[in-house]
């Protein structure tokens, strides 16, 4: 059976691509333009990228959706099939049997074929049997004549005491064919078999309960971040619509202002959800640990500047070489970077970054006299779409630093105290 694999690029990213060039292209013509009739005309394409954006948004989760229902029942029925397999193995090693068959019910109430031996086994020898199984759901033991040959044939239903799963029917070539010893072993197989079928069940209905309550916070999360994006565009087409009839340049740039800044929020979205549910290889390389945080430094210059927010550094000397994937760990520095920028105040906030060189491992800290985590969230702040930053957050910023610590198999620890500030411990195997 083909596979398809769910691309989460294809069908996110790429709608939005389209609007990114309008947004480029549109962006550096308002730069030069002066009049009004200049822009006009944008608004409506605008909005039809926004829908386009929309619609593949709704596709991927409906085809999320499909995948993981069709996944589900194939999960079951593979589950059931190999547990009756097991059954019927033992039963023909230990009682050797002429034939075994094993039926099992659909979801669609139907009895089906489960296992067989001999494989090549003929159904209509034991039809009547079965369908006297299915009216009463008890056991029997037949003894019947087939081609002038005797048979001794036992049925027994796979069931507990409120659920049918399916019969158990094997046979010997011979008047009494079973000994009450065999038959109560046969009864209390099929007995055991029926009560794991019965938590396999159980068991996969919470499976399928807890992945639907996750699905249901995924679209809740997406649906409430995309439409403060899509309002907030709206609000700026609106000065652009405004600025256009009143032939009022100032309330276009207003607009165009609005529009920029929630550009790079649903950019930065949508990567972001993109880069937590991509799997990819890791890709290990050698890399000077403490010019890479400096990089990623460099990267916030400007808004640790306008806030006057302090960056203190505490090296350790004896680390100098890592082995990581240098890009994955420089989005872990700099998501927790961008965490500790908007947890601290303007001109109040420090925050110090440390290294330490371990035995077998190494750790990076990001410690902030920010705002805190309250206890009762610190369980959650690594979920998707969990963010105490209001609009200002994407909700996957520290998901992805978890994935990108488990990537590297290694842990990260969260003390915080509300009012005091956080300290994140990530400590990395060194390879």
């Amino acid at each position: 059976m083909a596979k398809k694999s769910i691309r989460l690029e294809d069908v996110v990213l790429k709608p939005v691509t389209g609007l990114i060039e309008r947004f480029n292209i549109f962006l550096k013509n308002m730069e030069t333009k002066e009049k009004v009739s200049e822009v006009d005309g944008f608004v409506s394409g605008l909005l039809d990228e926004l829908k386009d954006i929309e619609k593949g948004i709704l596709g991927f989760f409906a085809e999320i959706l499909f995948m993981y229902h069709l996944s589900e029942r194939m999960v079951s029925i593979e589950n059931e099939i190999s547990l009756v397999e097991i059954l019927g193995e033992r039963v023909k090693e230990f009682l050797k049997p002429d034939f075994i068959k094993i039926y099992l019910k659909t979801s669609e109430g139907r009895i089906s074929s489960a296992y067989s031996y001999p494989v090549d086994f003929e159904d209509e020898t034991i039809n009547s049997i079965l369908e006297e199984s299915l009216q009463k759901g008890e056991s029997f033991l037949y003894e019947k004549k087939v081609d002038g040959k005797y048979y001794s044939i036992l049925s027994i239903p796979l069931r507990t005491t409120k659920e049918k799963y399916g019969f158990f029917i094997t046979g010997r070539k011979r008047k009494k064919g079973f000994t009450p010893e065999e038959i109560s072993l046969l009864i209390a197989g099929s007995t055991v078999v029926s009560f794991t079928i019965s938590n396999l069940k159980l068991m996969q209905k919470m499976i399928v309960n807890e992945r639907l309550v996750m699905i249901g916070h995924l679209i809740s999360g997406l649906s409430h971040d995309l439409r403060n994006i899509l309002t907030k565009f709206e609000n700026g087409i609106y000065f652009i619509e405004s600025g256009i009839e009143m032939k009022d340049m100032e309330d276009i740039k207003i607009g165009k202002d609005i529009l920029k800044k929630n550009y790079i929020r649903l950019k930065e979205f949508v990567l972001s959800m993109v880069d937590y549910s991509r799997d990819r290889e890791v890709s290990f390389e050698n890399v000077d640990l403490h010019s890479l945080i400096e990089d990623v430094i460099s990267y916030f210059e400007t808004t640790l500047k306008e806030k006057n927010i302090k960056i203190l550094k505490e090296f350790d000397e004896n680390l100098k070489l890592v082995k990581i994937d240098k890009h994955r760990i420089e989005r872990m520095i700099s998501n927790l970077i961008q965490n500790s920028i908007d947890a601290v105040k303007e001109n109040e906030g420090i925050i110090k970054i440390k290294t330490k060189l371990m035995e077998n491992s190494f750790q990076i800290i990001v410690e902030d006299n920010g705002c805190g985590i309250p206890e009762k969230n610190l369980d959650k702040i690594f979920d998707i779409f969990f963010t105490t930053k209001g609009s200002r957050g994407t909700g996957f910023g520290l998901a992805i630093v978890e994935k990108v610590v488990k990537e590297h198999n290694g842990k990260i620890e969260v003390s915080s105290k509300v009012g005091e500030g956080t300290i994140f411990k990530i400590t990395l195997p060194r390879l």
